[in-house]
């Protein structure tokens, strides 16, 4: 795109009317947004090749690993999940009106043995918490290894919601 852009670039600007402005404007935004694209992807390897779809397998053992998360996160027998969920709601309570809370973003890196191997978050805003987090994002294997040819780290959204010991 860029290519065509320069030589229609050069012969607009020969012609100089307003038609030939917009186009060269036209053309600079589409560059522009092309960059863009080319940024969010990484690399300039993945601006020359057509994105290629998420193998259903990668889809399926990440949601595979959302659900594992989520049940660890809600396990009401867990102290450590009892006192993640009691500072949370301390902190909303403080915050003011009830809003629920916004999902949880997690980078995670597995091993071939099903183990949480790195994990990447932003705070919570309490270290406490955010030990709490990731002692129980960490401290159990997934029920499976990652497919072999799956690209890490995987990101989920996980949701933080109230668990009450019953």
């Amino acid at each position: 795109m860029a290519q065509i852009s320069s030589s229609n670039r050069s012969s607009s600007r020969g012609r100089g009317g307003p038609f030939a402005r917009v186009r060269e404007r036209l053309l600079r935004l589409a560059g522009a947004l092309g960059l863009g694209l080319t940024t969010a992807a990484g690399s300039p390897a993945a601006a020359q090749a057509p994105a290629q779809p998420v193998p259903q397998h990668w889809i399926s053992y990440a949601q595979m690993t959302g659900n594992q998360f989520q049940a660890w996160l809600s396990d009401p027998d867990s102290e450590t999940v009892q006192r993640l969920h009691a500072w949370m709601q301390e902190r909303m309570l403080q915050e003011g009106p009830a809003v629920p809370p916004a999902p949880l973003i997690v980078r995670v890196w597995v091993g071939q043995a099903g183990n949480v191997e790195r994990l990447e978050f932003a705070s919570l805003g309490q270290p406490q918490a955010d030990e709490d987090l990731r002692a129980l994002l960490t401290s159990q294997s997934l029920s499976e290894p990652p497919p072999q040819d799956m690209r890490q780290p995987m990101v989920l959204q996980l949701e933080l919601s109230f668990v009450a010991k019953g």
